[in-house]
């Protein structure tokens, strides 16, 4: 994804609201969008909004108790001791341990990736965290338009010279247009450049490179022993 081109750095209104004390928010960059997407507050919101947990933690997961399956002394999940119901740190934790957000400056780019038991499921988790946060800097951007709209008409109401609110007027009117393009839904936060896919190849656990190179040093460790033993029997004699 990348950052959608800021408006406020090609419309000087928005410098004339900033003199008055109104928030107009900060520019949009790669920074405030990995800032966004490493957030607890979003991981938790979306782990909660689209239950997760199935996905995260596959069968050690029990949607009767919303626990983890403990073992039990025979070694098989169901019916150990139950813990706490799965909360806001235990979707923090899953997340951080599975969410990747990567930066590129030079591109202005931000890259997300998402690791699970499913393919299917990874995919569709990186697309929900991209619907919501864009629905979260929305929903930032509503708010920060109804508390300068509220400035604006109190400043109206309270101003008597013609001149600074016909300025308020205009800025008002601004920032109805700032509210308008922030429900442009596809055009506002950022642009998606490549959409989520669903991964065809595993990111691991790589077992077959494993067990080739843990043969491979088997075998090299073998070679050294037996040449080495040899070495020694070639002294005694």
């Amino acid at each position: 994804i990348t950052p959608e081109i800021d408006e406020r750095r090609q419309s000087p209104s928005f410098g004339a609201l900033a003199s008055f004390g109104i928030d107009v928010g900060g520019p949009s960059r790669v920074e405030d969008l990995e800032s966004l997407f490493k957030s607890n507050d979003l991981a938790v919101r979306v782990v909660k909004k689209y239950n997760l947990w199935p996905i995260l933690l596959s069968d050690r997961y029990d949607p009767t108790t919303v626990r983890i399956k403990t073992p039990r002394k025979d070694g098989l999940l169901g019916s150990g001791k139950e813990g706490n119901p799965l909360g806001d740190w235990d979707a923090i934790r899953a997340v951080k341990e599975r969410l990747r957000v990567s930066v590129t400056k030079k591109a202005n780019t931000v890259t997300i990736s998402f690791e699970s038991l499913s393919a299917e499921g990874s995919a569709s988790i990186v697309k929900y965290f991209l619907d919501e946060g864009k629905s979260r800097l929305q929903e930032e951007a509503f708010a920060r338009a109804s508390n300068n709209n509220k400035f604006i008409e109190e400043q109206i109401r309270k101003t008597v010279d013609a001149l600074t609110r016909d300025r308020l007027y205009a800025l008002y009117g601004q920032e109805i247009e700032r509210e308008m393009m922030a429900r442009n839904r596809e055009q506002f936060g950022f642009r998606v450049i490549d959409s989520p896919r669903v991964p065809d190849r595993k990111s691991g656990p790589q077992r077959a490179k494993s067990a080739i190179l843990a043969s491979i040093v088997g075998f090299i460790m073998a070679a050294a022993y037996f040449l080495m033993l040899g070495n020694k029997k070639t002294g005694i004699q």
